[in-house]
Formats: structure tokens, C-alpha cells, sequence
């Protein structure tokens, strides 16, 4: 009996995901709540499980097919008492979705944890990625373990003088030797939907944005002092804890700013939680996991947060839950970064905020020319919703914050 598993709604208004990598073949044997594939939805990267076991008889297409909510993703052909009849909806419904982080153990065959970056990669370098053994976590396969897999053949194969293992070169890789022109890469995954939602917010909201600098000279001295402290329990101490309390508090000051916009009914939605989203580079693109309750929380928890995500998000093992809900956003360009930008906003978000590279510049003081840490700040914001003036006034609620933040240091939380 043949069953059609459909792409089940994973939440948050999920229409479509696209297909970015399968975990099996038309022909394979699978078994209930094996992984079957990889797919890309607005904020993640999930895995998809299959409810029914059977013989896959047909894919919904190939690496890169879109599919909507509702359509069939594989059909399996059962046997007569595999358990779930093509007419049991209840299951499938309730199917298994879970992200790269919640992998259950292995069934009839060994599982294959990797990101959908080094699957690619061991296609290109023509590697059969179930043949290399896993080193991180649950036995996840990185490119580390790929590249000493290859390097494990091409010794073995010269020591028995045998011709050596020959990487494969995707035909849109250039070899340098004058005849490629140029290199077409696909623009799919996670890169595609930034670039959706990236063009979906500068076309729907008028984008302005503001620029300033705050000295953040006592910032330094205090976050220098905390993080020795902090040392001692492994917790790295960052200037974005800092920033996000700032933020929280002038975001209470200055309700509209932590707000979004209901375009079916055309209303301005004031949240009263205060969920920081902190956009975060990784190797496929940037992601934008949340710190829920923002404004309970201690520096110090904070930065312990912090820090968890961001190892989630570069594992690419980030749940659907951690990426959902931010009232506000910021963004960092790091210490290496520029002095100003122009950020974009996390549609439907009002503004989002950009903190920039601290440097030591010469400021006027009285009538004195003293150095300082100085900080650049962005503030872009939706010119449908909010104007200069107030904008003005929120930004100067953050740096107040910054150039005193000793009064971060009075609260419990």
C-alpha cells in the first residue's frame, strides 16, 4: 500500500520550505522517524523525519524543489502490516520535526549527522559521506573529518601504488587554467531566504537611519573587571550583554521602537516582552537567534546565552523556538568591523539597531583634548512608523545607558 507523507505546517506560518538536501534515494528502505531530509524555512534549517516505514518510491524532486505545506514530500509503499494505513492522517500530522540538534539515536542504519554544508562538499569532492566517521558531537561529520578522510585514501591508495584519489571539481569551480570566465553559484538555502526577506523589508518599509557615537570609556574599564571575574567560571563576558540591557531599557522608555506591524490589518502591535534578536554571521549566511526576556535577565546570563547560541547557530544546530519572536534586533559588526552602516530591517520589526568597532579617538572634553573609547551606532527605523524626533530620543536613552552603565550594574536582573 503506497502513503503519501506530506509536508507538515512546523509552525510559525510556514506556506513552503525548500528542499536542501536528501538523506535518501527513491529505492531506499527507510524506517519510522528515520530522517529523510534537510529543508530551509524562513529561520531555519530542519530535519524532517518520516512517519511510516517502506521502500521510497518517489521524491517530491530535487535538491532545491520548493515544496508547499500540504503537498506529498516522499511516497513510501508499505507492506500490509506496517502499522499506518494511507488513510491515518493523525500520524502524519504529529510527524517528527526536529532540528540538527535533537538527531535520536540510530535506527536500521546508521545516521549521518552533517551540515548541509559538508554534504555538498563531499559531493563535490566526490566522497561518499557515509563512508567517513564523524568526530563532533553525536558523531557529526565535519569538514575537518572530511579533508582527513581524503587525505587517509590518497596515502593508502599511494601506498599500494595505486593511482591517487582524485578529488572531484565542480564544473562552476574555476582551475585556474584560463578557461573559466566566471563561477555561477546557485542561490539557495538559507542564502536564498535572507535575500527574500532582505529585499521584502527594504521594499515594504521606508528605511532611515541615524548615526552617533558614544564614549564607552567606563564601559571598557567594567567589562574589563567582570570578565576577569568571569574567567574563573568559563562565562566570556562581550560588550553585547551590555548593549542589550541598554537597549531593554530605553526599549521601555520608548515603547513604539519595540514593536511590529500587521499589515493584513494594518495596525502597529506594541509588545510588552522584550525578546533581543542578535543577527549572527555564520558559514551559510546570517541567522538571528533570541534572547527571550531580555529585560529579567543578568549581564551575566546573558552572556552565558549568548554564547550558547552562537555555537548553535555555527553547528547549524539552533531550534525552531531559539529563532522565533524577537521584538528588536541587533546587529554587530564586530571589532573588526566598520565605523558606521546602514542596517536593515528584521521585517516586521520597527528598528534595528547597529553597534559598531570600539576605537580610541581624541574628543574635545571641556576645553581639553583627551582620548577616549568611542563606539559608532546605527539606528535604522521604519519612516512609516516612527520619525526623527523620537528616534533622536531613543538613541540617546542607549548611549546615556553606555556612558553610565555602572547603573546596569544596580539591577538584580
Amino acid at each position: 500500500m503506497r502513503y503519501e507523507f506530506k509536508l507538515p505546517d512546523i509552525g510559525e506560518g510556514l506556506h513552503e520550505a525548500e528542499i536542501i538536501c536528501w538523506l535518501i534515494r527513491e529505492g531506499d528502505e527507510v524506517a519510522t522517524d528515520q530522517p529523510i531530509a534537510e529543508i530551509q524555512t524562513d529561520k531555519a534549517m530542519v530535519e524532517i523525519t518520516t512517519p511510516v516505514a517502506g521502500k521510497v518510491v518517489k521524491l517530491a524532486g530535487p535538491n532545491g524543489t520548493t515544496v508547499k505545506v500540504g503537498e506529498p514530500l516522499i511516497i513510501v509503499e508499505q507492506q500490509e502490516n506496517s502499522g499506518v494505513q494511507a488513510g491515518d492522517t493523525s500520524r502524519q500530522e504529529t510527524a517528527s520535526v526536529e532540528t540538527n540538534a535533537e538527531f535520536a539515536a540510530p535506527q536500521r542504519k546508521r545516521r549521518i549527522i552533517a551540515a548541509p554544508s559538508v554534504r555538498k562538499r563531499a559531493r563535490e569532492m566526490g566522497v561518499r559521506i557515509e563512508e567517513v566517521q564523524g568526530s563532533g558531537e553525536g558523531g557529526r561529520i565535519t569538514l575537518a573529518d572530511l579533508e582527513r578522510y581524503v587525505k587517509e585514501r590518497q596515502t593508502a591508495a599511494s601506498t599500494a601504488a595505486a593511482p591517487a584519489l582524485e578529488v572531484a571539481v565542480p564544473p562552476s569551480v574555476d582551475r585556474n587554467d584560463g578557461t573559466m570566465k566566471e563561477e555561477r553559484v546557485p542561490l539557495r538555502g538559507l542564502r536564498k531566504k535572507i535575500a527574500e526577506n532582505m529585499v521584502k523589508s527594504a521594499y515594504t518599509a521606508p528605511h532611515v537611519t541615524g548615526m552617533d557615537e558614544v564614549d564607552v570609556t567606563k564601559l571598557v574599564e567594567i567589562r574589563t573587571s567582570l570578565a576577569k571575574q568571569l574567567e574563573i567560571e568559563a562565562v566570556k563576558l562581550t560588550y553585547l550583554p551590555f548593549v542589550i540591557k541598554a537597549v531593554t531599557r530605553a526599549l521601555k522608555e520608548h515603547p513604539i521602537f519595540n514593536a511590529s506591524i500587521d499589515d493584513k490589518t494594518n495596525e502597529i502591535v506594541l509588545k510588552k516582552e522584550y525578546h533581543i534578536g542578535i543577527a549572527t554571521a555564520t558559514n551559510d549566511g546570517l541567522v538571528v537567534p533570541v534572547i527571550k526576556h531580555a529585560d529579567q535577565k543578568s549581564i551575566r546570563e546573558i552572556a552565558i546565552e549568548i554564547a550558547e547560541l552562537s555555537k548553535k547557530a555555527h553547528r547549524h544546530t539552533l531550534r525552531i523556538d531559539e529563532l522565533q519572536g524577537s521584538t528588536f534586533t541587533i546587529t554587530s559588526t564586530g571589532a573588526g568591523g566598520g565605523w558606521f552602516a546602514t542596517p536593515i530591517i528584521n521585517y516586521p520589526e520597527v528598528a534595528i539597531l547597529g553597534v559598531h568597532a570600539i576605537k580610541r579617538k581624541p574628543v574635545v572634553i571641556g576645553d581639553e583634548i583627551v582620548i577616549r573609547d568611542m563606539m559608532g551606532l546605527s539606528l535604522t527605523f521604519d519612516h512609516r512608523i516612527i520619525d526623527g524626533e523620537p528616534a533622536g530620543r531613543f538613541m540617546r536613552s542607549v548611549t546615556r545607558i553606555l556612558e553610565y552603565p555602572e547603573q546596569l550594574l544596580l539591577d538584580v536582573r
